[in-house]
């Protein structure tokens, strides 16, 4: 392409990226190990959009693989706050994509210092976090010599590396998905059953890629109304939601994320007829307590809002309604419906005249990005 759209192309990369961690053989070798180890306990910890993925995987695990006790912390929670007499027993799975989020490199020092066990997910083969755990997990979102550089252009800028593109994540956080999925179902003593069940969510991925015209002009129609954007959704879905507000985040727009009964509660104190909330609908609990709360929000308050929701399940429709494919068992969902969030995000962003291609739109992007490196990758180490 003569001018590329770098996040539009990893977006429709993500079907790509998901069949080829199906045919990942270390997942399975990797459980195996697992398997053979003395633990009762697995820990989940991320910063960011692998915060979002460890708090989803926390939720899989725990649904899937109940011989364990399975929690997730952030990294900085877990190092201060956690009680280190209860590792010697545990699995401590962390999670950076680049390789170097100090923060995650800490909690795993942590981990091993007290005698856990230690895993990490991450795209980057030559991450320092690699030298410092007992088996690291490759999700191959991206070619790895595309890791050690980036467009940034100041001298501090330039050392934040181990991304294939400097845009807001999109293939990197469904790769962890996919992976923390094959994993787990692979732990479980219902192997085959689960393992049938994510391939047939991996296969409603580019179902839903595929939707992207539709899901494109529903960005582009936030912009009248998107002073602050609200992703509301509940159980496996609290993680996609505030993936969501991340990404508002990382185009310097205001979005929140809220479980959907908490909605009512706090958020709507703020909405408003500026006001887009984005509601996640992947089974029939969800979207009877959506159809009370989003009548109210659309014709007393004036806010905008659409329901994506699982299109077996579409009792009502309306021009704020999204019928998509989703797994039957909704603990699958954030699968798809990280779609959406991802496309939502990225047209609204378009839109609104932010350039997609860097990090914050292009708004002091370098100053920014300065910063992060002296706050992520510079911070003291305890461990």
């Amino acid at each position: 392409m003569n001018n590329p759209d770098y996040m539009l192309t990893e977006m429709l990369e993500q079907p790509r990226i998901l069949q080829s961690i199906l045919g990942n053989n270390s997942v399975d070798k990797i459980a195996s190990i697992v398997k053979d180890m003395d633990i009762k306990r697995i820990i989940l910890t991320g910063c960011g959009d692998s915060h979002c993925a460890a708090w989803y995987g926390a939720l899989l695990a725990e649904r899937w693989c109940p011989e364990f006790e399975v929690r997730n912390y952030e990294p900085f929670e877990f190092v201060n706050y956690f009680n280190p007499k209860k590792l010697e027993d545990s699995l401590v799975v962390g999670i950076s994509v680049s390789g170097g989020t100090l923060r995650v490199l800490e909690a795993l020092r942590f981990a091993r210092k007290h005698k856990a066990r230690t895993l990490v997910l991450t795209d980057n083969p030559q991450g320092k976090i690699v030298k410092e755990t007992d088996i690291y997990l490759l999700i191959h979102a991206s070619p790895s010599e595309s890791l050690l550089t980036t467009s940034y252009t100041s001298e501090v800028a330039k050392q934040y590396i181990g991304y294939q593109n400097d845009v807001a994540q999109t293939k990197t956080y469904l790769a962890n998905l996919g992976t923390l999925c094959l994993l787990f179902a692979s732990l479980s003593s219902r192997q085959e059953i689960y393992l049938g069940k994510v391939r047939k969510a991996f296969s409603l991925v580019e179902k839903a890629v595929n939707n992207r015209d539709k899901l494109i002009k529903i960005g582009q129609s936030l912009v009248t109304t998107a002073t602050n954007v609200s992703f509301v959704g509940s159980g496996p879905n609290s993680p996609t939601s505030l993936f969501g507000a991340y990404k508002m985040f990382e185009f310097t727009l205001h979005g929140f994320s809220c479980d959907i009964e908490e909605y009512c509660h706090t958020r709507y104190f703020i909405t408003t007829n500026k006001s887009s909330v984005i509601f996640l609908a992947p089974d029939e609990k969800c979207y009877d307590r959506i159809l009370e709360i989003e009548p109210v929000l659309k014709n007393q308050i004036g806010a905008q809002t659409v329901i994506i929701v699982n299109e077996k399940l579409v009792t009502q429709s309306s021009s704020g309604t999204l019928p998509l494919l989703l797994p039957d068992d909704s603990i699958l969902s954030p699968l798809v419906l990280t779609i959406p969030v991802e496309f939502i995000s990225y047209s609204l962003a378009k839109e609104k005249g932010f350039n997609t291609n860097t990090f914050r739109g292009g708004v002091e992007t370098e100053k920014y990005v300065t910063g992060s490196f002296a706050t992520i990758r510079q911070s003291r180490l305890q461990y």
